[in-house]
């Protein structure tokens, strides 16, 4: 053995000892590069000749552990993927409020009131309030008898009693200016008596119900045009008792 071949031997054991006295450094990345060393140190002596042999060897030796190095070496393992980041809880969904009166659906006990209509802590309409206006409720020419055009109007009234369930009402009459005070008076009272016999033949309590007329005392506009009279002549729901 040369003294080359002995000199790069001598390496090759030094770093394996010395590899292995390293807790940091596994014992397979010492062996490969010496197993690829010895290789390559074998196979540069088997091929040449003369002085250029030991040279040939010391590449051969280099590069063999070289490969033997990186053919055996561990990867490192690929950093773990961050975790994924957690959805938002969904935002609770506010109370609802079906009828828009500002008392959720779980306490209120009037669910159903017109919009505008100014309620208690319950949810019902408040003594006093108007809960509806029937206008468009149309009666024969100087008579109390309903027509059928009104019936719409009125079973709506009737679904909207239904939904204030604890509310009595006073059944309103009025009339334009059209006659005299003392005739249209009475001709509002009996106007009014004829839309809460309507109710309660649509299914209202009778002790929820009262009807009263008012005549021409309470315009909501002039009777100064054809189309402001119409307008006066209604019948309007107003809460008594709650």
């Amino acid at each position: 053995m040369t003294k080359l071949t002995r000199t790069f031997t001598v390496l090759l054991i030094a770093i394996f000892i010395g590899g292995c006295a390293n807790s940091s450094i596994k014992p397979v990345e010492i062996i490969c590069p010496l197993i690829g060393g010895v290789a390559g140190v074998g196979i540069a002596a088997g091929t040449s000749d003369g002085g250029e042999a030991e040279a040939a060897m010391a590449i051969a030796g280099v590069v063999g552990a070289t490969i033997g190095y990186f053919a055996c070496r561990e990867n490192p393992a690929p950093p773990p993927k961050p975790a994924p980041k957690p959805k938002p809880k969904p935002k609770p969904k506010p109370p609802k409020d079906s009828d828009g009166d500002g008392v959720i659906d779980a306490k209120d006990e009037c669910p159903g009131t017109p919009a505008g209509v100014k309620v208690n802590s319950v949810g019902c309409p408040e003594v006093g309030e108007k809960i509806m206006s029937l206008e468009g409720v149309n009666f024969d020419h100087d008579k109390a008898t309903i027509k059928s055009d009104s019936e719409g109007i009125l079973n709506n009234a009737i679904s909207v009693l239904n939904d204030n369930a604890s509310v009595k009402v006073r059944v309103e009459g009025h009339t334009d200016s059209s006659g005299s005070d003392d005739y249209n008076l009475k001709l509002s009272q009996r106007r009014a008596e004829a839309v809460a016999a309507y109710l309660v033949a649509g299914g209202i309590a009778a002790d929820r119900l009262s009807a009263v007329g008012y005549g021409e005392s309470a315009p909501v506009a002039p009777n100064d045009t054809k189309e402001n009279r119409y307008r006066n002549r209604r019948v309007d729901l107003v809460v008594t008792d709650n």
